[in-house]
């Protein structure tokens, strides 16, 4: 039904639970209400559950909307939980929820029957209250009833100073999985035009200024832009893969050695999934922006994150936003923040969605969906 995965028998060290203590896992990832069977065959004193609520969208700048201004979304929470065979039902209702999409919504609850639950993060234009957070706009979703909980990282910081000058921030991370950290704060879309880039499960995005930032791995965070005016800042670390390299957008004459403008490019690496180890281990994706000079103008948008990486941000050296695209996050990450006039990244499962400097609702990325992974031993 292109929801659930029941993974196959075999072994993968280490991870949550003792060594080969596990033999199947099950992934839901699509918003929605499921019933899950107690698997037939089933040995062992517990399973294990890994509960994550869904993203917060990002927030978007003009004078119509509520300050602060283009802030990214917060990600989902994290609740982990061992399970005792003896207390599951034959069945048992899971929840995965559904990602937000509006710059003042919040992204929907995700549950495993009553055993625990992860509440999804506010978007950029929420300061109410996230399970005891206080009030603050874009904060992460909280892990409710499980043996380790933990909060999603907070949307990164936008600013606005005219229709033609705004950036939107990154959105942020939820928690790695076995919660090793709460998640990780989205880049800051600084000053001058910049997009922050979205957080990866190992580390914040890149803060913006002038050009988009890249987004942070799951090995380490983000580099911002502010190295130079024409190249954008390169995404962060995975554990399987690089980060993406950023764009450059200068324009060189043919005399002085031609074209030397390029694209930003996507995180690299993958993903481990097998019954005893969950491993989200790509790199974030590069930041793009857009340059104008005499002798043309270009543009490139954000790369998208691999599993666990963020999606690069997008920025602008000329007023001239060029109508770009911030990247989306991988699974559990933060999409891009976005320059005015351009269109933030939507966040990967759990991750919140970048905010955009200027421009109006459709312009700010979406959250993602929230994540469930069952993990147990059969016969």
């Amino acid at each position: 039904m292109g929801r659930r995965f029941p993974g196959s028998s075999g072994g993968g060290g280490g991870g949550g639970g003792l060594p080969g203590e596990f033999n199947q896992y099950e992934i839901f990832h699509i918003a929605g209400t499921y019933t899950w069977e107690k698997p037939a065959g089933l040995i062992g004193t517990r399973i294990l559950v890994h509960v994550w609520g869904a993203g917060g969208a990002g927030d978007y700048g003009n004078s119509g909307a509520p300050a602060p201004y283009a802030k990214g979304g917060g990600g989902g929470g994290l609740a982990l939980k061992y399970i005792n065979t003896s207390a599951l039902g034959a069945t048992e209702t899971l929840v995965i929820g559904t990602g937000a999409t509006a710059f003042d919504g919040v992204g929907g609850t995700s549950s495993f029957g009553a055993h625990c639950s992860a509440t999804g993060g506010n978007s950029g234009g929420n300061g109410t209250p996230n399970q005891g957070s206080g009030s603050t706009y874009g904060v992460g979703g909280l892990g409710v009833g499980g043996d380790i909980n933990r909060r999603g990282g907070t949307g990164g910081d936008g600013y606005n100073a005219a229709s033609t000058n705004a950036g939107g921030g990154g959105g942020g991370s939820a928690p790695a999985p076995y919660g090793l950290s709460d998640g990780y704060r989205g880049g800051h879309g600084f000053s001058t035009r910049g997009g922050g880039g979205g957080a990866g499960i190992g580390g914040e995005g890149g803060d913006g200024y002038y050009m988009g930032c890249g987004g942070g791995g799951s090995a380490g965070p983000g580099f911002s832009s502010n190295l130079g005016y024409y190249s954008a800042g390169q995404g962060g670390p995975g554990i399987l893969g690089g980060g993406g390299q950023g764009a450059r957008t200068y324009l060189g004459y043919v005399s002085y050695g031609g074209d030397v403008a390029g694209p930003a490019q996507p995180g690299e690496g993958g993903v481990i999934l097998s019954p005893n180890e969950i491993i989200f281990g790509g790199g974030g994706g590069g930041g793009g922006g857009a340059f104008n000079q005499s002798s043309g103008f270009f543009f490139a948008n954000g790369a998208n994150g691999a599993p666990g990486g963020g999606g690069g941000g997008v920025g602008a050296i000329s007023t001239n936003g060029g109508y770009l695209v911030a990247g989306s996050g991988g699974i559990l990450a933060g999409g891009g923040g976005a320059c005015h006039y351009s269109s933030g990244g939507h966040g990967g499962n759990a991750g919140g969605g970048g905010g955009s400097g200027y421009g109006n609702d459709n312009y700010a990325g979406d959250g993602g969906d929230g994540l469930i992974i069952i993990q147990y031993k059969v016969v």
